[in-house]
């Protein structure tokens, strides 16, 4: 229940990420700075799993944790995967996430895959499907669904086609803030039950990329930029289509960003909340 998109240029890269969660779950709390490892972290945290789901460190280096649904649950107690994410954050380089990956105990976890991100080079995903861990040649965008993923996914991936080869960031905000109409799609066994209305329009609010249903929603928006100078974590509290962003620019001006400065080889961070942070021993 998640969708992920991203863009790569000569200035660095930028991430999109619609966070999809149960209505009851509780609300997250805003990206900090945190000390990991030797690293400097900017991440939002879940208070009920003590985790996240997103993060950029002062390396340069980006994670995104998706569930993955339709693998298998392992048996026994598990562990949060956010708990996993915040571990691997402090790490400076994809090469040791694939390390620390291959040598940790993922039967402790339920299924999911791991997106990183790092300046000049490839993104690359990890998917553990509860039973073996595969490298994955990842491509804009991702998704993750509880519900009908195949109709979920086919939906998403033909309103991404609409906005061309290369989309820009405007396009990609755009995208993450968009609803689907109905009968768009063609009917599946679960079409009416998930028909909503949103913002005065009847839309099918399991396929939508800024997702609604009964039971759950797009409850965040993040954006990640990272160029050589600094990485910039911009993050929406709530579904992203009630905030009306008409643009990057107009992003950075309502949400509450995070920063982290690049000096010599690392990033100091320096940030700015529009509401009061609250610090946390991770």
């Amino acid at each position: 229940m998640c969708t992920v998109s991203w863009l790569v240029d000569v200035d660095g890269y930028q991430l999109f990420f619609n966070r999809d969660e149960q209505r009851s779950r509780s609300r997250a709390l805003a990206p900090q700075a945190f000390q990991k490892q030797d690293s400097k972290v900017l991440m939002p945290v879940d208070p009920d799993g003590g985790g996240s789901w997103i993060s950029v460190n002062d390396h340069g280096l980006s994670l995104c944790l998706l569930n993955f649904y339709q693998g298998k649950m392992p048996e026994g107690l598990l562990k949060s995967r956010g708990q996993l994410l915040k571990s691997l954050s402090g790490l400076s380089a994809q090469s040791k996430i694939a390390t620390e990956l291959s040598e940790i105990n993922l039967h402790q976890y339920a299924p999911f895959t791991l997106l990183t991100f790092a300046l000049d080079q490839q993104p690359q995903g990890f998917q553990w499907d509860g039973k073996t861990l595969e490298t994955l040649s990842i491509k804009s965008p991702m998704t993750s669904s509880s519900v009908a993923f195949d109709s979920v996914y086919t939906a998403r991936q033909n309103n991404f086609a609409f906005l061309g080869q290369a989309p820009d960031a405007d396009q990609l905000l755009a995208f993450h803030q968009s609803h689907q109409p109905i009968n768009q799609t063609g009917k599946h066994s679960l079409s009416d039950k998930y028909q909503r209305e949103e913002n005065g329009l009847t839309i099918q609010g399991e396929l939508s990329v800024c997702m609604h249903r009964d039971d759950a929603k797009t409850v965040s928006f993040s954006h990640i930029q990272v160029t050589d100078e600094k990485a910039t974590f911009s993050y929406l509290d709530g579904s992203p289509c009630a905030h009306h962003i008409t643009g990057i620019e107009a992003l950075r001006e309502t949400a509450n960003q995070s920063c982290l400065y690049r000096a010599q080889t690392s990033f100091n961070p320096i940030t700015s909340y529009q509401q009061e942070a609250v610090s946390l021993e991770l």
